[in-house]
């Protein structure tokens, strides 16, 4: 959900006391494109830094409000200091802050922005209980660091976090009350992920929560919140616990920490459930350094973390090499030739090593957007899976995929798939601009995908950086359809 600019709106600034609106040019510089509603002490504003070209979070917070929350000495240094002191972290789930000024009678705090949803945005697609679990797991890992280093950061409203495009909750607004504590954050994790789970919102509210899409929570007779086990019973009752007890702040689940350890604790016993039914076939190959542990998060770019394994990970790509498979077709070919690869050996394949993987769905919320770097980790007993759904995909989806990209442009001639779910159908195709419709790529190669490991001949017209490997067709599985991939492999033209 990202605003765009106001065009033929002249840039002005509110210096006057008027009221905030798109197109103004606020602190000289940061041009406001669209508002997110929140509490009346603050304005939360998507905004373009017009010097260094680039799009920010813009909280603007009354300075009245923070002299009324914290009545000692020079309450707003204390307020800028709070807030700035959440800028350590470097995982990404809490946005950094780039600059703090005044406006008028208000406090402007600059942030980097994360492009991808609203809390209700993502609420209204229903995610997995799972999904959820792992979509607040590494910022409630960021707010234990943060509380370790004596931070705080203000987990109060829904429209205050995001939903990155990698799936992942990002507090993307920061701005730290003197009265903020850590138990208010912990308190805001459980209410994130209550969220998550029904679509309405925990917390006392004045209504602003409403109109931020979430409908306040439903209460007993006594006050307190149903469990959202008791509105939807698929949910695991220590998912919903885990949500209500750091909710009410419990004994037990009163840290940052300990809401991070029971998330991980459940989701490691979920992958544990989950490796017999998706292991794929032992084959002889050889054996890299044990990398089996799932990521905590995704790889969107070259990492150090992914440095190393590429680097500890040559030995288990270079398996790459014992597949081969002919040229792409000629052009006179028709598409529907290109399935199912004949092994006609290619003299002296490359195998080429991504640097990422992210989740292709345009028109839905990722599946399973936080596993996809596990299809390209070099470890076939991880693997990235779509959602399961209830029919096969619709005409309206269409389809559902990974971009890999590479560290550097590749001529790519040949991909093979580990998949412990055959039958799935998969296009090999040309990357399309972010969030572009699959009608902009063009098809490289396709097959269906067999036991084991399925070879598909894929040569780009042109050395690139990026490839979209789509799924077109799920495989069927029990009570519906979904397909896994444990592991994608490139190979290119010999050096």
């Amino acid at each position: 959900m990202t605003a765009v600019p106001v065009s033929g709106v002249p840039p002005h600034s509110p210096q006057d006391g008027g009221p905030f609106a798109p197109g103004m040019l606020v602190a000289t510089r940061y041009t406001l494109l669209g508002r997110f509603a929140g509490p009346g002490w603050v304005q939360w504003w998507h905004a373009h830094d017009t010097e260094l070209c680039r799009d920010v979070s813009l909280s603007l917070v009354d300075a009245a409000h923070l002299r009324a929350t914290d009545t000692r000495p020079d309450p707003v240094s204390r307020f800028c200091r709070n807030t700035t002191g959440t800028s350590f972290s470097h995982e990404g789930r809490i946005a950094q802050v780039y600059d703090i000024a005044a406006v008028g009678d208000r406090i402007a705090v600059v942030a980097e922005w994360t492009p991808g949803w609203r809390v209700a945005d993502v609420a209204r697609t229903v995610p997995r209980p799972l999904d959820a679990a792992r979509i607040v797991r590494d910022l409630a890992a960021a707010t234990a660091d943060a509380h370790h280093f004596g931070a705080r950061i203000s987990l109060d409203h829904p429209n205050r976090v995001r939903i990155s495009r990698e799936g992942l909750a990002v507090l993307a607004f920061p701005a730290t009350l003197a009265d903020d504590s850590t138990a208010d954050d912990v308190a805001g994790l459980g209410a994130l992920l209550y969220a998550l789970l029904l679509g309405t919102w925990p917390l006392p509210s004045s209504g602003e929560t409403l109109a931020a899409g979430l409908p306040p929570a439903g209460r007993r007779g006594d006050g307190s919140v149903v469990p959202p086990h008791r509105v939807r019973p698929t949910i695991p009752r220590r998912l919903s616990d885990v949500a209500v007890n750091a909710l009410t702040r419990q004994p037990g689940m009163d840290t940052a920490q300990a809401v991070v350890d029971a998330l991980d604790r459940m989701l490691a016993d979920a992958r544990a459930r989950s490796a017999p039914a998706f292991a794929p076939k032992k084959k002889v190959r050889p054996k890299p350094d044990d990398r089996s542990a799932r990521p905590r998060t995704p790889l969107p770019a070259m990492s150090a973390a992914l440095a190393v394994v590429v680097a500890l990970g040559a030995a288990g790509w270079a398996i790459g090499t014992a597949f081969t498979a002919s040229d792409a077709p000629p052009a006179a070919v028709a598409d529907s030739t290109l399935s199912e690869i004949a092994p006609a050996p290619e003299p002296d394949p490359t195998p080429l090593i991504p640097s990422s993987a992210t989740v292709y769905s345009p028109q839905h919320f990722p599946d399973n957007g936080t596993r996809a770097s596990l299809a390209v980790d070099a470890n076939p007993a991880t693997f990235w899976a779509t959602d399961r759904y209830p029919q096969q995909l619709p005409p309206t989806k269409g389809g559902v995929g990974l971009i890999v990209s590479f560290p550097e442009p590749v001529d790519l001639r040949t991909v093979w798939i580990e998949s412990p779910t055959p039958g799935t159908r998969v296009e090999i195709r040309t990357a399309p601009a972010a969030w572009a419709n699959i009608g902009h790529t063009q098809l490289l190669g396709a097959a269906t995908l067999a036991p084991g490991v399925t070879r598909i001949a894929a040569r780009t017209p042109a050395p690139t950086t990026r490839v979209l490997v789509w799924i077109s067709g799920l495989s069927p599985v029990e009570s519906g359809f979904q397909s896994s991939l444990a592991e994608i492999g490139f190979l290119g033209g010999g050096a």
